[in-house]
Protein backbone atom coordinates (compact mmCIF):
# COMPACT_ATOMS: atom_id res chain seq x y z
CA UNK A 1 0.00 0.00 0.00
CA UNK A 2 1.29 3.43 -0.99
CA UNK A 3 0.01 6.93 -0.27
CA UNK A 4 0.53 10.57 -1.26
CA UNK A 5 -0.17 12.99 1.60
CA UNK A 6 -0.84 16.59 0.59
CA UNK A 7 -1.17 19.20 3.34
CA UNK A 8 -0.85 22.92 2.57
CA UNK A 9 -0.34 25.31 5.47
CA UNK A 10 -0.92 29.03 5.06
CA UNK A 11 -3.59 30.25 7.49
CA UNK A 12 -5.04 29.52 10.93
CA UNK A 13 -7.45 26.82 9.77
CA UNK A 14 -4.78 25.00 7.74
CA UNK A 15 -2.48 25.00 10.77
CA UNK A 16 -4.92 22.50 12.26
CA UNK A 17 -5.53 20.43 9.12
CA UNK A 18 -1.73 20.27 8.70
CA UNK A 19 -1.40 18.95 12.25
CA UNK A 20 -4.24 16.45 11.77
CA UNK A 21 -2.58 14.95 8.71
CA UNK A 22 0.73 14.80 10.54
CA UNK A 23 -0.99 12.72 13.22
CA UNK A 24 -2.53 10.56 10.48
CA UNK A 25 0.85 9.98 8.82
CA UNK A 26 2.47 9.04 12.14
CA UNK A 27 -0.33 6.55 12.80
CA UNK A 28 -0.24 4.74 9.44
CA UNK A 29 3.28 5.18 8.04
CA UNK A 30 4.66 1.92 9.48
CA UNK A 31 1.86 0.00 7.74
CA UNK A 32 2.54 1.57 4.32
CA UNK A 33 4.98 0.19 1.79
CA UNK A 34 5.96 3.76 0.91
CA UNK A 35 4.53 7.26 1.02
CA UNK A 36 5.12 10.76 -0.30
CA UNK A 37 4.57 13.72 2.03
CA UNK A 38 3.94 17.15 0.47
CA UNK A 39 3.76 19.57 3.41
CA UNK A 40 3.30 23.35 3.31
CA UNK A 41 5.39 24.92 0.52
CA UNK A 42 5.80 21.54 -1.19
CA UNK A 43 2.01 21.21 -1.65
CA UNK A 44 1.98 22.84 -5.09
CA UNK A 45 0.05 21.79 -8.17
CA UNK A 46 3.29 20.87 -9.94
CA UNK A 47 4.48 18.67 -7.08
CA UNK A 48 1.10 16.99 -6.67
CA UNK A 49 0.89 16.16 -10.38
CA UNK A 50 4.50 14.88 -10.35
CA UNK A 51 3.78 12.64 -7.36
CA UNK A 52 0.63 11.28 -8.98
CA UNK A 53 2.46 10.52 -12.25
CA UNK A 54 5.35 8.82 -10.44
CA UNK A 55 3.13 6.80 -8.08
CA UNK A 56 0.24 5.53 -10.24
CA UNK A 57 -1.10 3.11 -7.59
CA UNK A 58 -0.79 5.35 -4.53
CA UNK A 59 -3.77 6.55 -2.50
CA UNK A 60 -4.27 10.32 -2.57
CA UNK A 61 -4.85 11.95 0.82
CA UNK A 62 -5.55 15.67 1.14
CA UNK A 63 -6.23 17.89 4.16
CA UNK A 64 -6.87 21.62 3.81
CA UNK A 65 -9.22 24.05 2.07
CA UNK A 66 -11.47 22.86 -0.71
CA UNK A 67 -14.44 23.95 -2.77
CA UNK A 68 -16.74 22.39 -5.32
CA UNK A 69 -14.15 23.43 -7.94
CA UNK A 70 -11.11 21.72 -6.45
CA UNK A 71 -8.52 21.34 -3.67
CA UNK A 72 -6.37 24.32 -2.76
CA UNK A 73 -2.61 24.34 -3.36
CA UNK A 74 -0.17 26.06 -1.00
CA UNK A 75 -1.08 29.73 -0.57
CA UNK A 76 -4.68 29.23 -1.67
CA UNK A 77 -4.26 31.08 -4.97
CA UNK A 78 -4.70 28.01 -7.19
CA UNK A 79 -5.87 24.40 -7.03
CA UNK A 80 -3.62 21.38 -6.85
CA UNK A 81 -6.58 19.30 -8.09
CA UNK A 82 -9.39 20.64 -10.28
CA UNK A 83 -11.18 19.79 -13.51
CA UNK A 84 -7.95 20.25 -15.45
CA UNK A 85 -6.14 17.32 -13.82
CA UNK A 86 -8.81 15.33 -11.97
CA UNK A 87 -8.22 12.43 -14.40
CA UNK A 88 -4.95 11.79 -12.52
CA UNK A 89 -7.03 10.39 -9.65
CA UNK A 90 -8.35 7.57 -11.82
CA UNK A 91 -7.89 4.16 -10.22
CA UNK A 92 -7.04 5.60 -6.79
CA UNK A 93 -8.51 5.75 -3.33
CA UNK A 94 -8.93 9.45 -2.51
CA UNK A 95 -9.33 10.46 1.13
CA UNK A 96 -9.95 14.10 1.96
CA UNK A 97 -10.74 16.50 4.78
CA UNK A 98 -11.81 19.60 2.88
CA UNK A 99 -14.88 21.75 2.53
CA UNK A 100 -17.36 21.09 -0.29
CA UNK A 101 -15.07 19.00 -2.51
CA UNK A 102 -17.45 16.09 -2.89
CA UNK A 103 -20.23 18.42 -4.05
CA UNK A 104 -18.40 19.08 -7.33
CA UNK A 105 -14.85 18.22 -8.34
CA UNK A 106 -14.69 15.29 -5.92
CA UNK A 107 -17.74 13.80 -7.59
CA UNK A 108 -15.99 14.25 -10.94
CA UNK A 109 -12.98 12.40 -9.55
CA UNK A 110 -15.22 9.43 -8.85
CA UNK A 111 -17.02 9.51 -12.18
CA UNK A 112 -13.64 9.91 -13.91
CA UNK A 113 -12.60 6.55 -12.50
CA UNK A 114 -11.31 6.98 -8.93
CA UNK A 115 -11.98 3.76 -7.00
CA UNK A 116 -13.21 5.51 -3.87
CA UNK A 117 -13.59 9.17 -2.90
CA UNK A 118 -14.06 10.12 0.77
CA UNK A 119 -14.94 13.63 1.90
CA UNK A 120 -17.65 16.16 2.63
CA UNK A 121 -20.35 17.77 0.49
CA UNK A 122 -20.50 20.94 2.62
CA UNK A 123 -18.10 22.90 4.83
CA UNK A 124 -16.03 20.99 7.39
CA UNK A 125 -16.23 23.01 10.61
CA UNK A 126 -14.50 22.55 13.98
CA UNK A 127 -13.80 24.24 17.30
CA UNK A 128 -10.27 24.87 18.56
CA UNK A 129 -11.20 23.72 22.05
CA UNK A 130 -12.05 20.20 20.83
CA UNK A 131 -9.79 19.99 17.78
CA UNK A 132 -8.49 16.58 18.87
CA UNK A 133 -12.01 15.11 18.73
CA UNK A 134 -12.51 16.46 15.21
CA UNK A 135 -9.09 15.15 14.18
CA UNK A 136 -9.78 11.66 15.54
CA UNK A 137 -13.11 11.41 13.70
CA UNK A 138 -11.69 12.79 10.44
CA UNK A 139 -8.72 10.40 10.50
CA UNK A 140 -10.66 7.29 11.54
CA UNK A 141 -11.68 6.12 8.05
CA UNK A 142 -8.23 6.08 6.49
CA UNK A 143 -6.75 4.41 9.55
CA UNK A 144 -9.39 1.68 9.29
CA UNK A 145 -8.57 1.23 5.60
CA UNK A 146 -4.80 0.97 6.19
CA UNK A 147 -5.42 -1.53 8.98
CA UNK A 148 -7.15 -3.80 6.50
CA UNK A 149 -10.80 -2.79 6.08
CA UNK A 150 -11.74 -3.00 2.39
CA UNK A 151 -15.53 -2.73 2.72
CA UNK A 152 -16.16 0.99 2.34
CA UNK A 153 -19.64 0.74 3.81
CA UNK A 154 -17.94 -0.52 6.99
CA UNK A 155 -15.35 2.27 6.76
CA UNK A 156 -18.18 4.79 6.67
CA UNK A 157 -19.76 3.09 9.67
CA UNK A 158 -16.42 3.42 11.50
CA UNK A 159 -16.34 7.16 10.73
CA UNK A 160 -19.96 7.70 11.76
CA UNK A 161 -19.26 5.91 15.04
CA UNK A 162 -16.13 8.04 15.57
CA UNK A 163 -18.15 11.23 15.09
CA UNK A 164 -20.88 9.95 17.43
CA UNK A 165 -18.29 9.07 20.08
CA UNK A 166 -16.76 12.55 19.78
CA UNK A 167 -20.22 14.13 20.15
CA UNK A 168 -20.79 12.20 23.37
CA UNK A 169 -17.37 13.18 24.80
CA UNK A 170 -17.75 16.97 24.60
CA UNK A 171 -19.89 19.35 26.62
CA UNK A 172 -19.29 22.23 24.22
CA UNK A 173 -22.59 22.87 22.35
CA UNK A 174 -20.74 24.29 19.34
CA UNK A 175 -18.51 21.24 19.14
CA UNK A 176 -21.58 18.98 19.27
CA UNK A 177 -23.21 21.06 16.51
CA UNK A 178 -20.22 20.98 14.16
CA UNK A 179 -19.39 17.33 14.80
CA UNK A 180 -23.00 16.48 13.90
CA UNK A 181 -22.80 18.72 10.83
CA UNK A 182 -19.59 17.08 9.61
CA UNK A 183 -20.95 13.59 10.25
CA UNK A 184 -24.13 14.30 8.28
CA UNK A 185 -22.19 15.76 5.34
CA UNK A 186 -19.71 12.88 5.11
CA UNK A 187 -19.91 10.96 1.85
CA UNK A 188 -18.00 7.96 0.54
CA UNK A 189 -18.41 7.58 -3.21
CA UNK A 190 -17.85 3.88 -3.72
CA UNK A 191 -19.84 0.97 -5.13
CA UNK A 192 -22.62 0.11 -2.71
CA UNK A 193 -22.10 3.16 -0.48
CA UNK A 194 -22.86 6.69 -1.74
CA UNK A 195 -23.27 8.13 -5.24
CA UNK A 196 -22.92 11.78 -6.30
CA UNK A 197 -26.17 13.67 -5.80
CA UNK A 198 -27.95 15.67 -8.49
CA UNK A 199 -31.13 17.73 -8.86
CA UNK A 200 -31.13 17.39 -12.64
CA UNK A 201 -33.90 15.04 -13.81
CA UNK A 202 -31.97 14.13 -16.98
CA UNK A 203 -28.89 13.24 -14.93
CA UNK A 204 -31.03 11.08 -12.64
CA UNK A 205 -32.45 9.24 -15.66
CA UNK A 206 -28.92 8.72 -17.06
CA UNK A 207 -27.73 7.33 -13.70
CA UNK A 208 -30.75 5.04 -13.52
CA UNK A 209 -30.18 3.74 -17.05
CA UNK A 210 -26.38 3.54 -17.12
CA UNK A 211 -25.29 3.39 -13.49
CA UNK A 212 -23.56 6.11 -11.43
CA UNK A 213 -20.21 6.20 -13.23
CA UNK A 214 -21.44 6.34 -16.84
CA UNK A 215 -24.53 8.33 -15.89
CA UNK A 216 -22.38 11.07 -14.38
CA UNK A 217 -19.74 11.04 -17.12
CA UNK A 218 -22.21 11.90 -19.88
CA UNK A 219 -22.13 15.67 -20.33
CA UNK A 220 -25.16 17.83 -21.11
CA UNK A 221 -23.83 18.34 -24.64
CA UNK A 222 -23.45 14.60 -25.14
CA UNK A 223 -26.94 13.94 -23.81
CA UNK A 224 -28.39 16.69 -25.99
CA UNK A 225 -26.63 15.24 -29.03
CA UNK A 226 -28.13 11.80 -28.50
CA UNK A 227 -31.56 13.27 -27.72
CA UNK A 228 -31.59 15.30 -30.95
CA UNK A 229 -30.35 12.25 -32.83
CA UNK A 230 -33.19 10.05 -31.58
CA UNK A 231 -35.88 12.71 -31.97
CA UNK A 232 -34.59 13.47 -35.46
CA UNK A 233 -34.76 9.82 -36.50
CA UNK A 234 -38.25 9.52 -35.07
CA UNK A 235 -39.53 12.59 -36.91
CA UNK A 236 -37.87 11.53 -40.15
CA UNK A 237 -39.22 7.98 -40.12
CA UNK A 238 -42.69 9.15 -39.18
CA UNK A 239 -42.75 11.89 -41.84
CA UNK A 240 -41.46 9.65 -44.64
CA UNK A 241 -43.90 6.86 -43.75
CA UNK A 242 -46.76 9.33 -43.60
CA UNK A 243 -45.93 10.82 -47.02
CA UNK A 244 -45.64 7.42 -48.67
CA UNK A 245 -48.77 5.98 -47.09
CA UNK A 246 -51.17 8.93 -47.33
CA UNK A 247 -50.00 10.65 -50.52
CA UNK A 248 -48.37 7.71 -52.23
CA UNK A 249 -45.67 9.62 -54.04
CA UNK A 250 -41.91 9.62 -53.59
CA UNK A 251 -41.85 13.16 -54.96
CA UNK A 252 -43.60 14.35 -51.79
CA UNK A 253 -40.54 13.39 -49.74
CA UNK A 254 -38.45 15.99 -51.58
CA UNK A 255 -40.67 18.81 -50.40
CA UNK A 256 -39.52 20.75 -47.28
CA UNK A 257 -41.75 19.00 -44.74
CA UNK A 258 -41.34 17.04 -41.48
CA UNK A 259 -38.58 14.76 -42.66
CA UNK A 260 -36.32 17.72 -43.30
CA UNK A 261 -36.82 18.90 -39.74
CA UNK A 262 -35.85 15.42 -38.57
CA UNK A 263 -32.75 15.34 -40.73
CA UNK A 264 -31.78 18.78 -39.43
CA UNK A 265 -32.03 17.57 -35.83
CA UNK A 266 -29.92 14.53 -36.70
CA UNK A 267 -27.25 16.82 -38.15
CA UNK A 268 -27.24 19.13 -35.11
CA UNK A 269 -27.06 16.11 -32.79
CA UNK A 270 -24.12 14.75 -34.81
CA UNK A 271 -22.29 18.08 -34.46
CA UNK A 272 -22.80 18.02 -30.65
CA UNK A 273 -21.47 14.46 -30.42
CA UNK A 274 -18.41 15.24 -32.54
CA UNK A 275 -17.73 18.29 -30.38
CA UNK A 276 -17.77 16.10 -27.25
CA UNK A 277 -15.37 13.57 -28.77
CA UNK A 278 -12.97 16.36 -29.73
CA UNK A 279 -13.10 17.69 -26.14
CA UNK A 280 -12.43 14.21 -24.73
CA UNK A 281 -9.48 13.71 -27.10
CA UNK A 282 -8.05 17.06 -26.02
CA UNK A 283 -8.31 16.09 -22.33
CA UNK A 284 -6.62 12.76 -22.92
CA UNK A 285 -3.75 14.36 -24.81
CA UNK A 286 -3.43 17.18 -22.27
CA UNK A 287 -3.33 14.85 -19.28
CA UNK A 288 -0.78 12.56 -20.84
CA UNK A 289 -3.13 9.55 -20.86
CA UNK A 290 -2.47 9.02 -24.56
CA UNK A 291 1.26 8.56 -24.01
Amino acid sequence: MQAIFTRPKFDEASNFSFLWMERLINTVKDKLESYVDLPADEATRKNVEKALYQNPEADFCYYDHGSSSGLAAQGGMEYCIDDGNVELLKGRICYSMACLWLSGNGAKAYTAGAKVVVGYVKEFAFTVEDEMLFCTAANSGYIAHVEGERDWAKVKAVMIEAFNKAISETDNPWSKTWLTWNRDNLRIYAPGVDVPETKCIFRKVAIWLLGPRLGWRISRTHAMGWMLHLIGYGITVHAVASELYHKGGYAEILKPQGEWIGLGLILIGFIFLVQEHVKLLGKLIGSGVSK
